[in-house]
């Protein structure tokens, strides 16, 4: 019975031996690397966030008022040539709105609220759609600057990430003796920073310099966009 028990094991031992071995040698057999690429460009488009509200007495004069409000904005856009469908209203919503007196609430009113976002795919229309706007009592939340060919940007970016990764690899399996095989996994991971924001501070900042010339238009820098891509790729040595 021993002598079993200790056959057993020795052949089980030997057994894990040579697939512990198998293993060192397929993982010696391959090699992971990451890339990346980076680079800056100007952006071509922007999204413009913001919100139109009304207070009254009455939910019915609210309304009203924010609806007379709401088709000026739409002419607004309309003229400055902007297709309906770049225009979105992402929320609207009509409330009550009240006051704690004593422990007691107090019903004072009712307001409007309407929000959009705009997508502006030409910047030369920016300005005179926030100065327009503006007149509409749209208040600007945000204004986002991006790509009009975003996609196609970032699978370049991805394709010289991946260029990165497989020089470094061919690097080290020449550096080992060992030539470049077939790509084993690609984990291409996002690309990040296709946009750039300037928010309600920043664009009050900008409002405020140009109201202090006359009839002087908003004017915002688009600046660059840091966009970068990162990828994992594993591949055969040969």
């Amino acid at each position: 019975m021993k002598r079993r028990i200790i056959t057993l094991f020795l052949v089980m031992a030997t057994l894990f031996t040579f697939f512990s071995a198998g293993a060192s040698a397929a993982e010696r057999d391959s090699i992971s690397v990451n890339g990346h690429a980076s680079a800056e460009v100007s952006p071509d488009m922007a999204t413009l966030y913001g919100g139109l509200e009304k207070r009254a007495a009455t939910a019915a004069q609210a309304r009203e008022e924010l609806a007379r409000d709401m088709a000026a904005f739409k002419r607004v856009l309309l003229l400055q040539m902007i297709p309906d469908q770049d225009i979105r209203t992402v929320h609207y919503s009509l409330q009550p709105e009240f006051v704690y007196e004593k422990n007691k609430r107090r019903l004072t009113g009712y307001v409007a609220r309407a929000e959009y976002s705009v997508k502006i795919k030409d910047l030369e229309k920016l300005s005179p759609v926030i100065d327009r706007s503006v007149d509409c009592n749209l208040l600007i939340s945000r204004v986002e600057f991006g790509l009009n060919n975003r996609s196609l940007f970032e699978n370049r970016l991805l394709d010289e990430a991946v260029s990165n990764a497989r020089s470094k690899a061919a690097v080290v399996a020449r550096a080992g003796g060992r030539t470049l095989g077939y790509l084993i996994r690609a984990d291409l991971g996002t690309v990040t920073g296709a946009t750039r924001s300037l928010n309600r501070n920043m664009m009050m900042a900008k409002m405020a310099d140009g109201a202090a010339m006359e009839s002087a238009p908003t004017e915002l820098d688009p600046g660059v966009i840091n966009v970068e891509a990162n990828v994992s790729l594993e591949f055969a040595l040969e």
